[in-house]
């Protein structure tokens, strides 16, 4: 492994590729560019957006307008719910407040530069600013919310680049989170301003906010009301510089009430100065990166490949893996569905411990699924099976979403299981699917059998009315995109028990019933359509591919309405009736069902091409970005997680009986390397040069598993 990652990095370095882990926004005439966002920052519990001042611009209207809504937020710190609200952000995030960098000037504060530069370091998870006043200082500002702690660090030097000496106060302000339900102030001790609250949210917690010199030197500390500050005061003569560091630490007792699925591993030293710190933090992330890679000539696809494992990292919690941990992002609630298309692609992407916090949450709220569909609440359960919630809390304990035709997806289950078994499938991790992974994959498949298939006299089955794509609005009998889901399920519970020796009547009944509800798909003019007497284009008809990957190119209905949908469906291209362009989140659908149907006039690289076109400033995934037309949520989950996976697999695509490697690959790209994992728990280290294989290993990522096929421009290996 040490020497792949070692040819890697040579070979990264001789390509005289642009480094697609460093990202930069300059001013425009001292202003923010028009589509700028600020960067995120997180560690999968508190999360951040950093702006070019070196702080967070919590009140901008036009984030907002954006819907973005920044601050600091902590996962798994919830309000209570507001009764009778119709809102899509009930059960919101407690509040964490908001900081900024504290810049005066012979006694005048700074807070707007003549210019800027900020750039986003993807490898190390930190962002850094250059910027330039009107006064002559100059500010080169770091910062970072540390991976292995609860803390944000921030580094400001200062350069007098004027002929005066300047007096210079330098420091942090943060301005405390004002909620009814949040009691609390700030006090001074030990070198630090602290922030000290009772929070009267879903649970009643006690937390403290600290602002500390990272040196450990003396600082000034005030208040005013909610408003607290750490700064210090000293003089810069022409051509002098001094740089400051500062910690804002968090701490509560939320552990005491809702305990972490994944709880994040506890340092092994206590908190020192900002460059142990750094180091500790970079190393981590650093570590992180080197699980995989790839190389190649379209700088538009790696630079998608390297913005989604930062994006998915940054958004994996100690509970799961929500849309994102913001107030504007469903209040960091859990969906199933877009947590499956996190997991898949970073399971494909090799980053294995990341991924597994979605399905540890589903193996640990098993039980309160299981609860909501059965009178005997015993385990084990084996009865009618387990439903979890549309829109998750932390503990599945409680439904957050709003009334609507919404809460009538049953695709959920389907998209828990495949989660579930996805990560069996890349792992290889036999004692994982027993001990764990097969409950629930169990349960999802009894909860279609006995609650959601019909069976018929005359021998079908097709599955009931559900809300399938809300686009399509409610009740939809034999929905396709539900349906396969359904199938993907049935048999991905069939495969699990004959892997573990168990559960034969019901693997054989499960086998069947997804036999019968395939020949029960709506269909017309030889494809596949989204329901029976369907007359609108659905994105929702290239599910039999993906994400749910029942069918093989064999079933000529199913690559007919890819085709179908490719050539006309573009109009239909984001999740609401809005835009005119194909979102990121789709046109990752897109293709990987060109891929897995082998289409050839829409091949899968041009739709993630598609895809980067809809990236913002720093290459951030939005849900829907088009300038102008449309503009909705930047630094959008769904739309990372299914951009990797699709990426992942234009270089080791799982179809057709094995692993085709460079599958999705264009003809032009004649030199390229990638190091993946692959389905089947293997991983392959590959090299292309002129368009040749000059270089194939394979290796099992833990003793005993079988090989797989392996296939390379349609030769097997």
């Amino acid at each position: 492994m040490k020497y792949a990652i070692l040819g890697f990095l040579l070979a990264f370095a001789a390509s005289g590729y642009a480094d697609a882990t460093l990202r930069k926004v300059v001013s425009v005439d001292g202003k923010e560019p028009a589509d700028y966002v600020p960067a995120m920052l997180s560690n999968g519990r508190l999360n951040i957006f950093v702006d070019y001042r070196l702080g967070i611009a919590e009140d901008s209207e036009k984030l907002k307008a954006k819907r973005l809504q920044p601050g600091i937020y902590w996962e798994g710190r919830r309000l209570v719910d507001n009764p009778g609200r119709a809102s899509r952000f009930g059960w919101e995030l407690m509040p964490q407040g908001a900081f900024r960098t504290l810049l005066s000037v012979d006694g005048v504060e700074q807070r707007t530069p003549r210019t800027w530069e900020q750039t986003l370091d993807l490898r190390r998870a930190l962002t850094t600013v250059q910027a330039e006043y009107a006064s002559g200082i100059k500010l080169s500002g770091e910062a970072f919310v540390a991976k292995t702690r609860n803390v944000i660090a921030l580094k400001q030097c200062l350069e007098n680049a004027s002929v005066e000496p300047r007096e210079i106060r330098l420091g942090a302000v943060y301005h405390a989170p004002g909620h009814e339900r949040i009691v609390g102030g700030w006090r001074f001790a030990d070198g630090a301003a602290t922030w000290e609250a009772t929070c009267y949210g879903r649970f009643v917690t006690h937390e403290t906010i600290s602002i500390r010199p990272a040196d450990g030197l003396p600082c000034q500390s005030e208040t005013n009301g909610l408003v607290g500050a750490a700064s210090r005061t000293f003089v810069l003569k022409p051509g002098e510089s001094r740089t400051v560091t500062w910690f804002i630490v968090y701490e509560d007792d939320l552990d005491e009430h809702l305990p972490a699925v994944t709880p994040a591993p506890v340092p092994a030293a206590p908190l020192a100065d900002y460059g142990a710190l750094r180091a500790e933090h970079v190393a981590d992330w650093e570590s992180y990166g080197r699980e995989s890679a790839i190389l190649v000539p379209d700088a538009r696809i790696q630079e998608l490949f390297e913005m989604a494992r930062y994006h998915l990292r940054c958004v994996a919690t100690e509970w799961s893996i929500p849309v994102g941990i913001i107030q504007s992002h469903w209040s960091g609630r859990i969906f199933a569905f877009d947590e499956m298309y996190a997991a898949q692609g970073l399971l494909a992407a090799g980053h294995f411990s990341t991924a597994r916090v979605a399905a540890d949450f589903r193996v640990a709220t098993l039980t309160n699924a299981s609860v909501r569909c059965n009178l005997d609440q015993g385990r084990p359960f084996y009865k009618s099976g387990a439903r979890w919630v549309w829109e998750a809390a932390e503990g599945n304990d409680i439904e957050c979403s709003p009334l609507g035709f919404w809460m009538d997806h049953i695709f959920q289950q389907a998209a828990v299981a495949q989660t579930v078994w996805t990560y069996f499938r890349y792992t290889g991790d036999r004692d994982y699917l027993a001990q764990k992974g097969y409950g629930v994959i169990r349960e999802c498949a009894l909860f279609f059998r006995r609650l959601q298939v019909i069976d018929l006299p005359d021998g079908t089955s097709f599955v009931t009315k559900c809300t399938d794509l809300e686009r399509m609005g409610p009740g939809h009998e034999r929905a396709f995109m539900t349906t396969c889901g359904v199938v993907a399920t049935l048999r991905a519970a069939a495969d699990a028990a004959d892997i573990l020796g168990k559960d034969a009547d019901l693997a054989a009944d499960f086998r069947a019933c997804a036999a019968r509800l395939v020949a029960s798909l709506p269909e017309r003019d030889g494809r596949y359509v989204a329901y029976p007497d369907c007359t609108e284009e659905s994105m929702g008809t290239l599910a039999g591919f993906y994400p749910f990957h029942v069918f093989d190119r064999a079933n000529g209905k199913q690559v007919a309405a890819v085709d179908h949908f490719l050539k006309n469906g573009q109009a239909f291209g984001n999740m609401y009736e809005t835009g005119k362009r194909i979102c990121p989140w789709y046109a990752a659908t897109m293709a990987m069902a060109s891929l897995r149907a082998g289409n050839a006039e829409f091949p899968a690289v041009r739709w993630l091409q598609e895809a980067a076109r809809s990236g913002g400033v720093w290459g951030e995934y939005w849900e829907i970005n088009e300038p102008g037309v449309s503009q909705y949520r930047p630094w959008f989950m769904t739309a990372a997680g299914n951009v990797l996976y699709a990426v992942c697999q234009l270089f080791a695509a799982d179809m057709e009986g094995g692993i085709h490697l460079a599958a999705g690959v264009p003809e032009d790209w004649r030199d390229y390397a990638f190091r993946l994992p692959v389905a089947g728990g293997w991983q392959v280290d590959v090299e292309v040069k002129d368009g040749k294989l000059a270089r194939f290993d394979a290796r099992p990522i833990r003793a005993g598993l079988p090989r797989p096929r392996f296939f390379f421009k349609g030769e097997e290996l």
